[in-house]
């Protein structure tokens, strides 16, 4: 139900135009029982019917809904201006970081802002099953961070998005590329006349009525808007903390062994020792990718062609980035299956040596088959070499559910489907999967534009989620390019420029913009191809389902080619 209100709110506050001012809601939330200290979240939504509260329970004030804080304030405002010294006033003499949203590329539409303790600390949700977790840092060259996490430990593989926020636009508060403003504690004391200044704009007539921050869970909901760039941020908007040097000098390396000596990790679990082959019989060739964390190499082991995974240079010299490789390296080598890639063996000679020996695919990625495919003008539609890579990815989503624990991919997109010579499709990268442990989970990975709705909301999710992004990979493979390509196009701005990626996102969210088929793929794939890629999850059909229909599909196929031969004898 909530979500059905956030997502017409939300349609609302993208096509409205504002004629008056609005009444919004500047709600702080606390942990503990009282509404004292520095709020761990500050949001403004706009709320018609805003009464404000003193100093209550989350729980007295939201009924029977799942939250995250104890304790909330409410103030309530028709002045932006006013809204802002609010927020400011809530944190006293406390260091903040400020966002506000608008919606329009010049800043002039104000929609809600948000506001984090910029602390340098990870705060966040209370509630373990739902929210995200985040870390606000003011910097010494006046420029800030923001980074929010899934887990409440904040580690940097933990990581749901990053955003960095230049001097220029912290002290100006100019409008972003994605139509946010930022304001700091680092600011002079703000007069009206300078906050209207850099605000700009009327207040937007967006219903957001009733919608809490709920913890940083919902905070996510309306900075969908930076999910995009998170990968391009991660690496300039990570503390100094952790980071390491590029190059591992042999002292880093002995310290990380002196640190390791006597602990227990991933290395001495049972699976991985099993899984250990000598590192001197690994040997690597040519780089072939590079993520975030690792990457990868053609190389040979025993003489046979190999993929080799290693972790980035500056990963290695740390305890929690070996762990969670090994942990990626023991759910792999669980897997058995014929179209999910083949675990060879795990190698060190020191734990900052760590490699992953994998099957290696001489197809390459579905990602760069379908790029040719593009540039050589190939025919779009659906053949049965494509309907049959489809149902081997679709196997193995199957597989994966079917396990106790079902296990969810959360990153399934066709970078992450290899072929071989013979055009047979394997799953890879299990990098951010997990076994799903709870009934649903919050947490916000995966690739965005491959990404479900109820994901890039921060909303709970469950194996559905891969179904979505099964329907994006169904339509990259009909018509070859990458998702929403063809909507990237056709919404331009004011200024003839594509929308931002940010923008589109919440399109997609909305059900407004869907991933494209052709005309030239039967009916039953692209009917296949709409329903995963439901704005909601129930509308979905699981992988088996999915799978059953693809056979049904391949074995129409085939019977029509069999009737086809027999009549031409």
């Amino acid at each position: 139900m909530l979500r059905c209100v956030f997502l017409t709110a939300f349609l609302a506050l993208m096509t409205k135009v504002a004629t008056a001012d609005k009444t919004f809601a500047i709600q702080a939330t606390y942990l503990g029982d009282q509404c004292g200290g520095t709020p761990y979240a500050i949001t403004v939504y706009e709320d018609e019917n805003c009464t404000a509260t003193a100093c209550d329970s989350y729980d007295t004030f939201y009924g029977s809904r799942a939250i995250n804080a104890n304790m909330m304030t409410n103030d309530c405002s028709s002045n932006h201006t006013e809204l802002l010294q609010i927020m400011r006033d809530k944190f006293g003499n406390s260091p903040y970081l400020l966002q506000t949203l608008h919606i329009d590329e010049n800043c002039t539409e104000f929609s809600m802002a948000f506001g984090y303790p910029a602390m340098g600390a990870c705060v966040g949700a209370y509630n373990e099953s739902d929210g995200l977790y985040a870390i606000a840092s003011l910097n010494t060259n006046s420029s800030a961070s923001l980074k929010l996490f899934y887990e409440r430990t904040c580690f940097a593989n933990q990581q749901y998005m990053a955003t960095f926020v230049s001097q220029e636009e912290l002290s100006t508060h100019s409008c972003t590329i994605d139509w946010f403003r930022w304001y700091s504690s680092n600011d002079a004391k703000v007069s009206p006349a300078s906050t209207r200044d850099n605000t700009g704009g009327t207040l937007s007539s967006g219903a957001l009525a009733g919608i809490g921050l709920g913890g940083f869970g919902f905070a996510v909901v309306l900075v969908v808007a930076v999910i995009v760039r998170r990968r391009q941020a991660k690496s300039r908007a990570l503390d100094k903390h952790d980071h390491f040097e590029s190059s591992m000098t042999p002292t880093a390396v002995d310290s990380l062994e002196a640190v390791l000596r006597g602990q227990t990790g991933m290395w001495n679990d049972d699976i991985i020792t099993a899984k250990r082959i000598p590192r001197d019989k690994v040997q690597t060739e040519r780089l072939i990718s590079r993520g975030s964390f690792g990457e990868v190499y053609v190389g040979s082991f025993n003489d046979h062609k190999v993929a080799v995974k290693m972790l980035l240079p500056a990963m290695r010299g740390k305890i929690q980035h070996v762990n969670d490789f090994l942990a990626e390296a023991k759910m792999t080598a669980t897997m058995d299956h014929p179209h999910i890639v083949s675990f060879i063996g795990v190698a060190w000679d020191s734990l900052s040596d760590i490699c992953v020996v994998l099957e290696y695919m001489d197809g390459g990625e579905l990602r760069s088959l379908l790029d040719k495919f593009q540039k050589d003008k190939h025919p779009i539609g659906f053949t049965r070499e494509k309907t049959t890579i489809a149902l081997e990815v679709c196997h193995a989503l199957t597989y994966l559910h079917s396990l106790s624990p079902p296990i969810i991919h959360r990153d399934l997109k066709s970078r992450n489907i290899l072929l071989n010579s013979d055009m047979k499709a394997k799953l890879s990268d299990f990098g951010i999967s997990r076994e799903r442990l709870d009934r649903t989970m919050t947490a916000g990975v995966g690739t965005s534009l491959w990404m479900a709705p109820e994901v890039m909301l921060g909303e709970r999710y469950d194996d559905k989620a891969d179904v979505f992004s099964f329907g994006v990979v169904l339509s990259e493979l009909d018509v070859h390019t990458l998702p929403y390509a063809r909507a990237k196009t056709e919404n331009l701005d004011s200024k003839g420029n594509p929308i931002p990626d940010s923008i589109l996102l919440q399109r997609v969210a909305l059900g407004i913009v869907k991933v494209e088929f052709s005309d030239a793929s039967p009916e039953a794939i692209v009917d296949l191809g709409r329903a995963c890629t439901s704005v909601y999850p129930t509308e979905r059909p699981t992988a088996a389902e999915a799978l059953y229909k693809l056979q049904m599909i391949l074995s129409r196929k085939k019977s029509s080619r069999t009737q086809s031969a027999e009549s031409l004898n």
